[in-house]
């Protein structure tokens, strides 16, 4: 290689010496640039100047700033070569490193290598290549890029870093890292300075309970670690819940908003609703908006319908946490072997039972039965049984076919269903019973009135087959001219037919779109 020196020895000296400095004028911007030393050479006929030590170029009107260890200036192309802690600074403030740059002043384009660092007020990007419109303030990546903010950290294979708008396209096998979440998805869009980020397309998060996964996308705001997604499903090792949009809150807490639907894996049912939340430690769901419950119970489908149902785990000193499910006010209970309805009902999985509370009435195989607690215990066994305990104050009612009401009642009763059907009734503790006899032609002959210490009734079909009394009973019968009011109805007797709930009233009471799809799955019911 010649090279051609265009200065005097002494005044290159005396260059390094003063600073050097020369200004060239460009359009649509001048530019004046000092060093500590500057050479003039020539390199096959083509002219370019040398800079070293503090190199700095200044353009004007843009304010834009630009420093390296050296740099070579080729007058005829107009480029820039810079080397060594190569640094642009905009008048914002905002800054760019790298370990090389290739500088084209006429198209703004600055192609920057080896270690790119982007600097701004809250978060500083890491790139090993990034080519940067300056005219635009904006320069792409497409060998992989990093963002890094107060502990959050973003990373794709492409994307665009946009210094004015002060955001970041991530796209390509994106991740975002910290320490409450981990997301991938399709793309990303990150605001610098309100730390939000957009996620678009398919999108998985894994955080400390569990995984989110949505096909339409969702924001992240990264101060308050809240996460907001539509058509988004969250699991966990006990359940998944799923809603038109999902929020998580640092990863303890979550929100969830229309067509609400809750697998619960421990409890083995399904609720809908129409909002929920889920609190992480300790565990607890719950669901609002006219919520529906269901679950399989040896072949029939139970329904539980409350104004609020609570998902919990409570603690015990040995032995695991008991999971409940707590039905609270205006509950309402189906199946097609008892309905029900309670002011709160109580399942629980560990022990398999459902209680209702608060003076429950319950129908089954005609009867419509009254008492302080009912509790239907659900038997895992071959047999499939499904026994029902009315543990005070009993009171059982059904109406014969001409209006008469035949009345038992008692301390206490446990009936047995098998296969979904009423087998056996037995009560226990002064138990007495008013019976009205009928003819063929339906017509009242008398009425029986027995006291007992204890019955036992024989249900065939959900029909009573027959009565067994212990010990003795006492009874009188009653012919049909003789009777009175007042001795066909025993004390507490109260008929509440009105409130009998159906199977129409129960599923398709609200939430049209998911309750169709449950009653599709169920058309086994009658």
């Amino acid at each position: 290689m010649n090279t051609i020196r265009l200065v005097a020895i002494s005044i290159c000296t005396l260059f390094v010496g003063m600073g050097l400095s020369a200004s060239v004028a460009t359009e649509p911007e001048t530019m004046q640039y000092t060093a500590d030393q500057l050479e003039g050479e020539a390199t096959k006929g083509k002219n370019y100047k040398k800079l070293k030590g503090n190199v700095v170029f200044r353009f004007q009107p843009s304010g834009l700033l630009l420093k390296a260890d050296e740099a070579y200036k080729y007058d005829e192309k107009n480029v820039i070569e810079a080397r060594g802690n190569v640094t642009i600074v905009d008048q914002k403030g905002n800054s760019l490193k790298a370990g090389e740059l290739t500088y084209y002043p006429e198209k703004k384009l600055a192609i920057m290598t080896k270690n790119v660092v982007c600097q701004s007020e809250k978060s500083t990007f890491y790139t090993p290549e990034l080519r940067y419109d300056l005219a635009q303030n904006k320069g792409t990546f497409a060998q992989g890029g990093k963002l890094v903010q107060e502990g959050m950290v973003l990373t794709s294979r492409t994307g665009t870093y946009n210094t004015a708008q002060q955001t970041v396209i991530f796209s390509k096998e994106v991740a975002l890292l910290d320490p409450t979440y981990t997301l991938h998805c399709e793309a990303l869009y990150y605001n610098m300075k309100t730390e939000q980020a957009t996620f678009q397309g398919f999108t998985k998060i894994t955080h400390a309970d569990g995984t989110i996964h949505t096909q339409t996308g969702g924001s992240y705001l990264q101060p308050e670690k809240h996460l907001i997604f539509n058509q988004g499903t969250f699991t966990t090792k006990d359940l998944t819940l799923a809603a038109d949009q999902l929020e998580l809150f640092d990863g303890q807490n979550c929100k969830a908003t229309g067509h609400v639907s809750l697998d619960a894996k421990q409890y083995d049912v399904r609720i809908i609703g129409e909002t929920a939340t889920y609190a992480r430690n300790p565990q607890k769901v719950e669901i609002f908006g006219n919520p529906l419950l269901t679950k399989e119970i040896h072949g029939d489908q139970l329904y539980l319908r409350a104004e609020h149902f609570m998902a919990v785990e409570e603690p015990q000193k040995e032995g695991p946490p008991i999971q409940k499910i707590h039905a609270m006010r205006n509950v309402r209970l189906y199946a097609a072997s008892l309905q029900g309805i309670a002011n709160g009902a109580i399942y629980d999985s560990t022990h398999n039972t459902i209680k209702l509370l608060d003076t429950p009435i319950v129908w089954c195989g005609g009867y419509q039965i009254t008492g302080e607690d009912v509790r239907l215990v659900i038997q895992k066994e071959e047999a499939e049984t499904v026994k029902m305990f009315v543990d005070k104050n009993l009171f059982m009612t059904s109406a014969d076919p001409v209006g008469n009401y035949n009345q038992v009642k008692g301390d206490k009763m446990v009936a047995k269903f098998k296969e979904g059907v009423l087998e056996k009734m037995c009560i226990e503790g002064n138990g007495e019973s008013l019976y009205f006899v009928l003819d063929e032609q339906k017509e009242l002959v008398g009425m029986n009135h027995i006291k007992c210490t204890s019955m036992e009734m024989d249900m065939v079909n959900n029909q009573l087959e027959q009565m067994k009394f212990q010990p003795k009973p006492l009874g009188m019968f009653y012919p049909a001219e003789k009777l009175t009011l007042e001795q066909m109805k025993l004390e507490h007797f109260v008929w509440h037919g009105e409130k009998w709930p159906t199977k129409e009233n129960m599923v398709h009471h609200a939430c049209p779109i998911q309750e169709q799809k449950i009653c599709s799955e169920s058309e086994h019911v009658p």
